[in-house]
């Protein structure tokens, strides 16, 4: 730029904040107070946009936020082995929400979650989806019951802990197992809720009540359960779900391997 042209610019600037930023010693100068405040501010503006676009024009495997949803009890099953990996890899950041589908397809359709695995096929146009398999739904009871013939009005005195997809899963398989015998949740007395993913058996196994869970759960729990059986598996299907016009960064590959891996061996 020309000397003039420099001199328009400085004079614009000082008219818009309203005070000077060069104090002026015949052709050269001194910058003020504020002329060095804003000098700071401009380089940090400058040294961000330069941070910024070598991040845009880097797709690092090991670095960056994955933002993940499931159910809780997916998220039980799936958040210490993703702790162990991000414990090998300092710039990788974890979020997994525990959530209904309802929820999950939300958060993917507008970008606050990438990946999502839900127990229903979905209609939307804007997603993709991989089956990945089926997971086999328990019902879980005190271990002091090993051997007890199993009764509706046994479990109603025996009482539910609930948990975010306790109705939802007791529902399912207590309809398969009683039929029309079972008339809803609302005759089980509820003993218990608790939403801490990794508590939810702790009840149970202390004695206080059953509740249902997938196996992958209840298979991983290391203190004495006694998992009934029923007169036919009842089953959820999983499938993953992202944005299909959202092309993921390569740092999720380890992940989408990994939960591809650990579901379809079900």
């Amino acid at each position: 730029m020309t000397q003039p042209g420099v001199t328009q610019h400085i004079n614009k600037l000082e008219s818009q904040i309203g005070t000077l930023l060069l104090t002026r010693i015949g052709k050269s100068f001194e910058l003020t107070d504020a002329g060095l405040q804003l000098l700071s501010y401009a380089k940090g503006k400058i040294l961000e946009e330069e941070q910024l676009l070598q991040m845009l024009q880097t797709d690092e495997p090991h670095a960056g936020t994955c933002r993940f949803a499931c159910s809780g009890a997916l998220a039980m099953h799936f958040y210490p082995r993703f702790v162990q990996y991000q414990l090998q890899h300092e710039q990788l950041q974890v979020a997994l929400e525990a959530a209904p589908n309802s929820r999950i397809i939300e958060s993917i359709l507008d970008n606050s979650v990438d990946i999502g695995i839900v127990t229903q096929r979905q209609s939307s146009l804007e997603l993709n989806q991989l089956y990945l398999g089926k997971q086999a739904l328990c019902l879980v009871l005190p271990p002091s019951f090993k051997g007890t013939d199993i009764t509706l009005e046994l479990l109603e005195n025996v009482g539910f802990i609930n948990h975010p997809d306790g109705h939802y899963y007791a529902e399912q398989l207590l309809s398969a197992q009683f039929g029309n015998e079972f008339v809803g949740m609302s005759k089980l007395k509820q003993r218990g809720y608790i939403n801490q993913l990794n508590q939810i058996l702790l009840p149970v196994s202390k004695g206080l009540g059953f509740t249902v869970l997938p196996k992958m759960v209840v298979d991983e729990y290391p203190q004495p359960l006694f998992v009934a059986n029923t007169l036919s598996e009842v089953v959820e299907e999983l499938y993953m779900v992202s944005k299909k016009q959202r092309q993921l960064p390569s740092r999720y590959q380890w992940f989408i391997d990994t939960i591809c891996e650990q579901l379809t061996s079900q």
